[in-house]
């Protein structure tokens, strides 16, 4: 299915048949979730554009009704393409492939052209230039009732849409196309005729092809309209060109003015100049995220539904691996609407040996917020107060990657709502007391199916599912392990028998698990290096036995110590994950390896142990 919203609102289904709902509301409801497609947009924010005065008692309930004829039409396209509108914690995202709206074609081609101008090729900026506007029908959402929300999003595509006139226009007349461009330029002023650029241009393009006393008429008449309207006079670029006019011989050329990156544009403004910009730093969401819908429910529902009294945060944590920088980038995207000042990430580096430091972090933030450097406080205190100065009466969602502590997370925190924080860790994240806690667990093996699939990308035969669930299996439902044998099989088109095969006959199975920068053994092994030696030592201990299951008091007469001092280098493990808690009473704690730490931990032996002959058999022994 194909929506546009350049003009009337429409759905094509397959081989173009014509899907558009036609009751006005659920039209405006449609145009919405289009307009913030793959984000979340509030059951507050719909009614508030259904009903902008005074929402009926019925508002959710015939909201819902609405809904569900959505859903029925997406589902009429009943292919591969048919968008998928999901119900989350107060609201709803509509999930539709962007190459399947029009006004994301729009902004492709747009950036094409720009890219194009950047590489001094104008002939091709031309060419995607007019692209981009041939997209365009009329009006966007031309016959859609628009509320402010609704009326926000088409003016600033119609902004878009005469951005990419005003550059095509330019590139014309980069290229000598003055006369053609001259036809155009009168109408355009005609219908725009507070627009300076177009009569910036048209006299640009009249002067260019022998005709100045049209083009300083051109500049008498834009002189007239702005003092008698608007009580100004033309900008200082048409002044500018007025009296390059006046001062220039009949047959002289006026520069046009190059589209160049300027010290403004870029955000180095003196401190007189600055003013402060929306940063966008996430990283690109995961494709194929799968699995995750009650983990990103409850993140989401924290975030949209906060304590009044603090900064909504949460915490999400969980083994190396098991998909929590995926999570909170996916969720963040989600919400990003609803942080129109600014989306702030930054790596903390806390599985690494130097994590980063808060100070450093600040001044990135200040930076990318468009603060000049001059004007970034020295110490980490000052930083700390002029970061939770801007974000105080802004909505900016910060999301802090893989946090080495509490300690470091707090300097980086916005002071007060409506700011919130994502913040991820392997550990040490329990000193943010007031932040909401999410423990990250393994999908089931369902859902590890439908992530590996992802990564292939195509959808499994028959003869294929018992293959792929025994792969995830291998993988003991890791999602990195997933995505790195997903990546080998995407890239060798290896049967999934095989590789299953191979698994199993792995002697170093962690040696399977590794495709790019997706390495399971490289994530344990900075976890690894922060442990403490005791615990290092005991880990390997552990991975001896002869079942991944044991006791926290069979521990203890291995090591022929005291239950309490083994009860705190097992919950030291526990904590930084390498083993877990299976099962507990009164007496006695369980405990447990996930598979691939335990072939890690085994591996650790092999490099930095040399047992006597018989230790491995004492071990037994003693067990």
């Amino acid at each position: 299915m194909d929506y546009l919203v350049l003009g009337p609102l429409a759905v094509h289904g397959h081989q173009g048949v014509d899907l558009t709902p036609t009751p006005p509301k659920v039209r405006e409801v449609l145009a919405l979730l289009l307009l913030r497609n793959q984000t979340l947009v509030l059951t507050s924010e719909l009614i508030d554009e259904l009903w902008p005065d005074n929402p009926p008692v019925s508002a959710l309930s015939t909201l819902q009704t609405y809904i569900y004829k959505l859903r029925n039409l997406l589902s009429s396209g009943n292919d591969e393409r048919s968008a998928i509108l999901r119900t989350r914690p107060h609201g709803y995202m509509l999930a539709v492939p962007p190459e399947h709206i029009d006004s994301h074609h729009f902004e492709r081609l747009m950036g094409e052209g720009h890219a194009a101008l950047a590489a001094d090729d104008p002939g091709t900026a031309a060419d995607r230039l007019a692209q981009a506007l041939s997209l365009w029908r009329g009006p966007a959402l031309a016959d859609v009732t628009a509320g402010s929300l609704l009326s926000a999003y088409a003016t600033a595509l119609e902004e878009s849409r005469l951005r990419a006139l005003e550059l095509r226009v330019d590139v014309d007349l980069r290229l000598g196309r003055h006369r053609k461009a001259i036809s155009e330029l009168k109408t355009l002023v005609g219908d725009y005729p507070l627009h300076e650029e177009f009569h910036v241009q048209l006299m640009l393009a009249l002067q260019r092809s022998g005709r100045r006393p049209e083009a300083l008429d051109v500049y008498q008449r834009l002189r007239g309209l702005l003092v008698e309207e608007l009580g100004v006079e033309p900008s200082s670029k048409a002044q500018a060109t007025h009296q390059a006019l006046l001062s220039s011989e009949e047959t002289l050329d006026v520069p046009i003015p190059a589209i160049t990156v300027t010290a403004a544009s870029r955000g180095d403004r003196t401190p007189d100049e600055w003013r402060p910009v929306a940063p966008a730093q996430l990283p690109p969401d995961m494709v194929g995220f799968t699995s995750r819908s009650d983990a990103l429910d409850k993140l989401l529902g924290a975030l949209v539904e906060p304590r009044a009294d603090s900064t909504p945060v949460v915490a999400v944590g969980g083994m190396p691996g098991v998909g929590k920088t995926v999570l909170a980038v996916h969720a963040a995207h989600t919400l990003r609407q609803s942080y129109p000042d600014g989306q702030l990430f930054a790596q903390l580096g806390g599985s690494t040996s130097k994590p980063a430091d808060p100070a450093d972090i600040l001044g990135d933030f200040l930076t990318a917020a468009g603060v000049p450097e001059d004007r970034i406080p020295v110490s980490l205190d000052g930083r700390i107060g002029a970061f939770r100065t801007w974000t105080a009466k802004r909505q900016v969602l910060v999301v802090l990657d893989d946090a080495a502590s509490a300690a470091q997370v707090q300097p980086l925190l916005p002071g007060c709502p409506p700011s919130a924080a994502i913040v991820t860790g392997r550990a040490g994240l329990g000193g943010l007391a007031s932040a909401v806690h999410l423990q990250l667990d393994l999908p089931s093996t369902a859902d590890g199916v439908e992530l590996l699939q992802s990564m292939i990308g195509r959808t499994l035969t028959g003869g294929e599912t018992r293959a792929a669930e025994l792969i995830v299996q291998l993988c003991g439902n890791l999602p990195l392990a997933i995505r790195a044998v997903g990546g080998r099989l995407s890239a060798t088109s290896w049967p999934l028998k095989k590789l299953a095969e191979r698994l199993i006959g792995a002697t170093r199975r962690l040696d399977e698990v590794i495709f790019a920068d997706m390495d399971v053994r490289d994530r344990l092994l900075a976890s690894y290096r922060r442990l403490s030696e005791e615990e290092r030592h005991l880990l390997r201990l552990l991975s001896l036995l002869p079942s991944p299951v044991f006791t926290s008091h069979g521990v203890a007469k291995l090591l022929q110590s005291d239950s309490e001092m083994v009860d705190g280098l097992l919950l030291h493990l526990v904590e930084n994950h390498f083993v877990r808690v299976l099962a507990q009473n009164a007496d006695e704690i369980v405990y447990t390896f996930h598979e691939l730490v335990r072939f890690f931990a085994q591996e650790q032996v092999e490099r930095e142990l040399s047992y006597p002959e018989d230790t491995e058999e004492e071990t037994m022994e003693l067990l």
